[in-house]
């Protein structure tokens, strides 16, 4: 007898810090920004309207293609328009938003280090419990960034548990380089500003910025 297959279970929600609208002081720095004014102006490319919620959603989601998508077009027409020389003011909102992103990327990596993560408990394809699981290896990772001198030997020799994130995950290095250059102590010169990538090989198809 064919047992019947249980339902799919939930996908976990999203941070909260990642969550709700961008900071208020986003919000009245979008109320300068200028938005490029292209030629062609139709109403499926970047208009005014477009390029300020592309910006709004940049900050919530540091995601460049998360963003594009949610004002319906493309992240390559994103790139093609923040490198037009009439653009400085949207490359300036755009690296704003990233920072800002970034901050509360960092904000939900620390609350999920310090109060722990809710991981269901399923019984025959039913949810019955809940509980929590506090990431160490994160938690370590983000006291070091912070505080490489104070915490660097806690990490020294350790595998598994506790050990240092692997410098080839992009993800980490991605977060290290921002926690460095948000805040973490030192008594070198501050470091230069986050420079954002181009776009890829498969981004750059020489797409109009307006499509």
């Amino acid at each position: 007898m064919t047992q019947p297959k249980p339902p799919a279970r939930p996908a976990p929600p999203r941070d909260p810090a990642l969550q709700g609208p961008a900071p208020q002081s986003l919000i009245a720095a979008l109320s300068a920004f200028t938005p490029a004014q292209l030629q062609r102006r139709r109403g499926t490319g970047w208009t005014p309207d477009r390029q300020r919620k592309f910006i709004e959603a940049l900050a919530a989601t540091a995601c460049v293609t998360e963003a594009a998508a949610s004002v319906g077009l493309s992240a390559t027409s994103a790139y093609n328009l923040r490198r037009r020389p009439d653009a400085h003011a949207f490359r300036h909102a755009w690296d704003a938003a990233i920072d800002c992103g970034m901050r509360r990327l960092v904000d939900a990596a620390l609350a999920r280090a310090v109060h722990g993560v809710p991981v269901p408990i399923f019984y025959k394809g039913e949810q019955v419990g809940e509980r929590r699981e506090y990431p160490e290896r994160l938690a370590m990772f983000l006291m070091r960034a912070h505080d490489p001198r104070r915490f660097a030997a806690a990490g020294s020799g350790d595998a598994g548990r506790g050990a240092a994130p692997a410098h080839g995950d992009p993800a980490e290095a991605r977060l290290a380089e921002a926690l460095a250059q948000i805040g973490a102590p030192t008594d070198d010169p501050p470091s230069a500003p986050l420079r954002l990538p181009g776009p890829t090989a498969d981004d750059g198809d020489g797409a109009d910025p307006s499509d």
